[in-house]
């Protein structure tokens, strides 16, 4: 069974990879460091990512992601940057297999909480004392700011404001599994107004994607 921290919590841990054989290592790396570790999901993709953090249910979402920094499709500060824009609790650790000083001004740009050399994770205590930071929204040293801190620097929080009703009862519709032709017949509307109320509040959420959209949303209690 596994035990609980003092405070009766377990660490929610998400792993992202694009290296298959590197995210196995790691996950068995982070799971054997501490009891109270437990790695709820690993990732090879944004996408995937982007999915755990806007479907899991709030109790079984991660408190902290360890961040490869080389994926494929797109850099994990960038990545992170996109989570950090709408979620001021995950703590964010990046890692990489390359020099730490070669992303370091990025990812405190884009409000992560620390930055691991791959060759380092071995170190148990250190591992440890990172994640444990990074739960608590804290950075991992004086040089990163904390979760909520880099959210409020980075969210579209002017922006957000000019929501218009409808753009947001659409927003909430998507939010509840509808279709666009169910919104559209809900609404006595077409489809391509639908479409058109969701292209204009990507921009002003600071988002590119629908389920973004959502994510922000919810994250910012606006449905």
């Amino acid at each position: 069974m596994r035990r609980t921290t003092k405070n009766g919590n377990v660490i929610h841990i998400g792993i992202v990879d694009n290296d298959p054989c590197s995210l196995r290592m790691l996950a068995l790396m982070v799971g054997h460091a501490s009891p109270t570790f437990q790695v709820i999901w690993t990732a090879d993709c944004a996408q995937h990512v982007l999915e755990h953090c806007l479907y899991d249910q709030p109790n079984l979402r991660a408190n902290v992601i360890l961040m490869d920094m080389a994926l494929n499709e797109e850099s994990g500060a960038n990545l992170s940057r996109r989570i950090r824009k709408h979620d001021g609790r995950t703590g964010i650790i990046g890692i990489t297999a390359y020099p730490a000083s070669h992303y370091r001004d990025d990812c405190i740009d884009a409000g992560l909480q620390g930055l691991l050399e791959k060759c380092t994770l071995s170190d148990t205590g250190m591992l440890m004392q990172a994640i444990e930071r990074a739960a608590q929204g804290e950075g991992c040293d004086p040089s990163f700011i904390n979760a909520h801190d880099a959210y409020l620097r980075l969210s579209p929080t002017n922006d957000r404001r000019s929501l218009t009703s409808r753009e947001l009862e659409i927003i909430s519709l998507y939010a509840k599994h509808k279709s666009t032709e169910d919104i559209a017949r809900q609404l006595g509307i077409s489809a391509g107004t639908v479409f058109s109320h969701i292209h204009h509040a990507l921009p002003k959420l600071g988002v590119t994607t629908r389920n973004e959209a959502i994510l922000a949303c919810q994250t910012m209690h606006l449905i």
